[in-house]
């Protein structure tokens, strides 16, 4: 091969590892503006839910969010928390109820243990999934993943629980 041809060669070559690169991690993360924390109505509306509501009073646990990230193709953006949520593990099937500060649905779930978590999964089909941390194993008892679905949009939210009872 003569100088020319190797110029070319190792030109493509540089051309091909530079754009893997930039692409790689396109769509994980849109933005980098960090996590953005829950409003001051949403953290009022769950003080509230948690001294004077029915479901608390039924509720093992209430649980609070620290993070959301609002996922579709192009990747994950942070968005403000939404929701705050109240679970009842129930007796064979329990309710998770999801709220935010105009109120709260329930959606009875199948309770199913997972290692050290618990899963609760809506019965009726709706497309989301709450888990939460049972033990210390991991150093995260309480710790909870939420989520939902809208359309082809997934909502991811974290945060802590609290056990109630």
């Amino acid at each position: 091969m003569d100088k020319k041809n190797i110029f070319i060669t190792v030109l493509i070559f540089a051309l091909g590892v530079s754009l893997y690169f930039t692409f790689q991690n396109k769509g994980i993360i849109k933005t980098e503006t960090g996590v953005m924390p829950p409003s001051q109505s949403l953290e009022n509306a769950f003080k509230e839910s948690a001294q004077y509501s029915a479901m608390a009073d039924i509720a093992e646990l209430s649980c609070f969010p620290t993070s959301r990230y609002d996922c579709d193709f192009d990747g994950c953006e942070p968005a403000v928390p939404a929701t705050y949520y109240f679970v009842d593990y129930g007796i064979e099937s329990g309710t998770y109820f999801r709220c935010d500060a105009k109120g709260c649905d329930p959606y009875p779930v199948k309770v199913a243990l997972s290692g050290s978590f618990t899963q609760f999964v809506p019965l009726l089909g709706q497309a989301m999934l709450f888990k939460v941390a049972n033990d210390d194993l991991l150093g995260n008892k309480g710790e909870f993943v939420d989520v939902a679905t809208i359309g082809t949009m997934t909502l991811v939210s974290f945060g802590k629980c609290e056990t109630i009872k």
